[in-house]
């Protein structure tokens, strides 16, 4: 287990929700934490994180510019002297469907797949150069939805828990009819956790996806005008939950997982799983020293 103190942090979208959450978990744990979100709240939460005895900065604006990333990654470097740890959690949900008219197709388009996949692109473009240089590893966590992942990912190792609302396995992937947009921007970072996984093993540098499902957040409550019944929240996971598994997660260090989409569909406990068996690459080009 690696220890978390004195590491340095961005979390993007950190204003609220999840964002948050992973924010204060990361502080809890001795991380110093620089934020950054389009909402002006993002200020108010510097005190908080830093009332856990860690330094913390932050920023307004929107992450698929990429001006205002290379604000957030050097001023980062910069007030903390080093970045170890990248949490890409800025996102935005929007209804469109295959048959809406151009124009505004491609507003959508710049709002939802711009924060959700280039938003984490540009970070990681930004961020990466920086660990290279420090030769010390680093931790890249982007955020991703289990419209993406299946029971289990893969299915076959699902333990096809009575919970599940599904029933039988596999649970089927995709959002819906009414999501093309949210979930090409989530699937594409499929690219950046395989690509980037490989790449920079090398490097030390470990790539990892959080698959969220339905979790009680602003986003997932704006969804639902902000006024959800009692029994739609009870059904909802908790974001400090999931926080807690990304914590676990970091703390495996370099020779934990890694190029793995760990999944929390509904129905399945929020808890750190073991890692599963590699489908997609192969284990030896992303496996980072000596697990043993």
């Amino acid at each position: 287990m690696v220890e978390l103190k004195n590491k340095n942090a961005i979390v993007t979208g950190a204003a609220v929700g999840m964002g948050g959450q992973y924010a204060e978990a990361l502080a809890r744990e001795g991380v110093n934490v620089a934020i950054c979100d389009e909402r002006e709240e993002v200020f108010d939460r510097v005190k908080t994180l830093e009332s856990f005895g860690v330094k913390s900065v932050a920023w307004q604006g929107d992450v698929s510019d990429p001006a205002f990333v290379r604000k957030v990654v050097d001023g980062t470097n910069e007030a903390f002297g080093g970045i170890d740890i990248l949490v890409n959690n800025a996102g935005v949900f929007g209804v469109s469907t295959a048959d809406d008219d151009l124009d505004k197709s491609l507003a959508d388009y710049d709002r939802i797949v711009g924060t959700n996949f280039k938003g984490e692109f540009l970070f990681g473009r930004a961020v990466i150069p920086i660990m290279i240089a420090a030769n010390k590893g680093g931790e890249i966590i982007n955020i991703a939805t289990d419209h993406m992942v299946t029971c289990g990912t893969p299915y076959f190792v699902c333990p096809k828990l009575e919970t599940c609302p599904w029933g039988d396995s596999p649970r089927p992937t995709g959002g819906g009819d009414a999501m093309d947009l949210y979930d090409v921007s989530k699937w594409a970072l499929n690219g950046l956790l395989y690509g980037w996984a490989k790449s920079l093993k090398p490097h030390g540098i470990r790539v990892n996806a959080l698959c969220m499902g339905a979790t009680d957040s602003y986003m997932l409550r704006s969804f639902h005008n902000f006024d959800p019944s009692e029994e739609e929240v009870a059904s909802w996971m908790k974001a400090e939950d999931n926080a807690q598994v990304m914590i676990d997660i970091l703390k495996e260090g370099p020779t934990g997982r890694n190029a793995q989409n760990i999944n929390f569909c509904m129905g399945r406990p929020v808890k750190t799983e073991p890692a599963h068996d590699h489908i997609y690459v192969l284990p030896e080009h992303v496996a980072i020293g000596d697990p043993s």
